[in-house]
């Protein structure tokens, strides 16, 4: 079960993570992988996208060059914790290691 939860936030940590670095370096929406990327992480990072006070996300399709999404950076912190958090729960039930 440990490996499956590392699996899940890891995927999670890398898209967003890929989001973060495609806006803050300008990458071309011509790319079907940009593309894929932004809807991907738009659903994970949207709950965070208020916490600074900006009332815009970066959403597909209108995303102005480069930009530095804090929203991104949050979310990278937060899931990094919750599933550091469902880790360490699920190896002190079990009383093991989790690898």
């Amino acid at each position: 079960m440990a490996a499956i939860i590392s699996l899940i936030f890891g995927l999670i940590e890398i898209a967003v993570g890929l989001r973060f670095i495609f806006l803050l370096l300008g990458a071309s929406l011509d790319s079907d992988f940009v593309t894929w990327i932004y809807n991907v992480s738009h659903p994970l990072v949207a709950p965070f996208g208020t916490i600074f006070g900006h009332t815009a996300q970066v959403v597909p399709g209108t995303i102005p060059g480069s930009y530095f999404e804090t929203a991104s950076l949050v979310a990278l912190v937060v899931y990094g914790l919750v599933g550091g958090l469902l880790l360490r729960v699920m190896t002190n039930r079990s009383g093991g290691s989790v690898l």
